[in-house]
């Protein structure tokens, strides 16, 4: 795989979540003791009624953020509303693009279904992406729909999405690719060279959490679960991405950290991609 000048990013949802109250002051805190070369800003709910601020302190650290995830919730709103919901869902949506603007993020990665939709409901996503493109570029921010577990293939979903939008580009993630069993498909198909704008680092065990399809918990760092990266990164054939996300949490129940083991992770992921 050839990753020649790809950006090594740790995800913020890797310090800042429930156990610590969704604190964006520790991606502050915490910047320069974690190996990477950028951050990618998880958007949370929380951040709400605070953006200006938090976009702020942000860029006054200098921190690097070329990419944003944007909020989860707005998949649901989206896809599964009924038409007020859909409004809110617009709404929340453009207020993440106004934040990927304000923090200098270029790309955003964007969940447009999840385990609960059905063909009709994924149709009715897809056929909205050409908003939500529109909205994107006004802004100069590039929307890049991941391929989340869904019951309806993610790899025939995207393909979908790439035949009727020729721009599109998208996320791989290694953890949801090995879950759904489509990881070759990913990464042998034609679309892998042309299409593939971002990738996420993660791995799992199989387990999911009850009564939510797909998703699946605990998220593990690289060589703990089910993948094998060292056969993965070697059989990836090269992608025109820029950028590379470790997606795995080093929070502990009491909010704190384990920075070392995060750092041991980026480092491993770099460490791949040079001998790739």
């Amino acid at each position: 795989m050839n990753f020649m000048k790809k950006n090594i990013l740790c995800s913020t949802g890797t310090i800042v979540g429930r156990a610590n109250g969704f604190d964006y002051r520790l991606i502050l805190r915490y910047r320069n003791e974690i190996c990477a070369d950028g951050f990618e800003l998880m958007m949370l709910k929380a951040y709400y009624g605070n953006l200006s601020k938090i976009a702020a302190d942000l860029e006054q650290a200098s921190v690097k953020i070329p990419l944003i995830h944007f909020e989860k919730d707005i998949t649901a709103l989206l896809g599964l509303g009924n038409e007020d919901d859909r409004r809110e869902g617009l709404r929340i949506f453009e207020e993440n693009v106004k934040m990927a603007q304000a923090v200098g993020a270029k790309g955003a990665v964007f969940h447009l279904w999840d385990g609960r939709f059905d063909k009709t409901h994924l149709n009715s996503g897809i056929l909205l992406l050409e908003t939500l493109y529109e909205i994107c570029e006004k802004r100069g921010v590039e929307l890049l729909v991941e391929n989340v577990p869904c019951r309806i293939s993610p790899y025939e979903n995207i393909l979908k999405i790439a035949e009727m939008y020729p721009n599109a580009r998208f996320t791989f993630d290694t953890r949801h690719a090995d879950f759904i069993g489509e990881t070759a498909r990913f990464t042998e198909s034609p679309i892998w060279q042309t299409k593939i704008g971002h990738i996420h680092i993660s791995d799992h065990c199989g387990q999911t959490v009850p009564g939510m399809w797909g998703v699946t918990r605990p998220i593990l760092h690289p060589t703990e679960g089910n993948i094998d990266f060292s056969s993965l990164f070697a059989s990836m054939p090269p992608y025109i991405g820029e950028t590379v996300t470790l997606e795995s949490p080093v929070m502990l129940p009491d909010g704190t950290h384990d920075l070392n083991k995060l750092n041991r992770s980026l480092s491993f992921i770099r460490k791949k991609i040079n001998e790739s």
